[in-house]
């Protein structure tokens, strides 16, 4: 019997599926070495996980970088640190030093007072920043002055802050 119906559209003959064709070609491009590329792509792909375990950058958070000298306090810049940043460090190590406790509004609003005070241009890493202790003394004293409303206020910044 002759088959006289003739469709005007694609005739589809039966063969492999989608998922014969993504075995075929993840065999022939993915696990195959018959493609330089893809074999050149995997080389490269594996030195750089292998790169990134061995000779990844150890994290040195080189936390007493302060150093003391009479009634200077020394610190070292590091990179991305502001103004803010070097006063912070400074405080902690002078009250780490000192003994001193002081509530977070307090250590705000002296963190503002010594961060005034450190020039911007002065900001390179690498550099070494001074800063007096008697600046920081009388920076304690104005804290130790603050009435309840002004240390409320600071206090709000402070919950926003990591302290060292």
């Amino acid at each position: 019997m002759e088959n006289k119906y003739t469709a005007p559209g694609p005739i589809f003959e039966p063969g492999p599926g989608w998922g014969e064709k993504l075995k075929k070609w993840s065999k022939k491009y993915i696990l195959g070495w018959d493609c330089t590329l893809c074999r050149a792509t995997r080389f490269v792909l594996i030195f750089g996980i292998v790169f990134l375990i061995l000779a990844r950058p150890g994290v040195n958070p080189q936390r007493e970088q302060a150093e003391v000298d009479g009634n200077l306090i020394i610190e070292t810049v590091r990179p991305r640190d502001g103004q803010t940043h070097l006063a912070r460090r400074v405080l902690a190590k002078y009250l780490e030093q000192e003994k001193i406790e002081l509530t977070g509004g307090q250590k705000i609003f002296i963190e503002n007072a010594l961060s005034a005070k450190i020039s911007e241009e002065l900001i390179e890493i690498g550099k070494k920043i001074t800063i007096d202790a008697g600046e920081i003394k009388s920076a304690i004293n104005q804290s130790k002055l603050l009435t309840a409303s002004q240390l409320n206020k600071w206090e709000k910044y402070a919950k926003r802050v990591k302290f060292q």
